[in-house]
């Protein structure tokens, strides 16, 4: 099987008022409410980031053809985009 790496589509950022803060603590929290990554820092400040959840394909879709229970031909699935049929009046 044939992996793709997946380029992110958003652009990177930066926060400058975090730049020369020491970290004291770091905590990760991942439970049914939310997502988090906590960073404590010496000068009593915290920051918080929050994250959605997002889905991907780390490889393509791929059709396969199966024979007495074992797969013997397998190929990528392409793709199109949606196109939006309009009704007429």
């Amino acid at each position: 099987m044939k992996q793709k790496t997946v380029k992110a589509k958003g652009e990177g950022v930066e926060y400058p008022a975090l730049s020369g803060k020491v970290t004291r603590q770091v905590r990760f929290v991942n439970d049914e409410d939310y997502t988090a990554l906590t960073i404590e820092f010496d000068d009593s400040t915290l920051v918080s980031f929050r994250f959605k959840a997002s889905i991907a394909f780390s490889i393509d879709p791929e059709l396969s053809t199966v024979k007495g229970g074992n797969i013997v031909r397998w190929r990528e699935l392409k793709t199109r985009p949606i196109l939006r049929r309009v009704a007429r009046k």
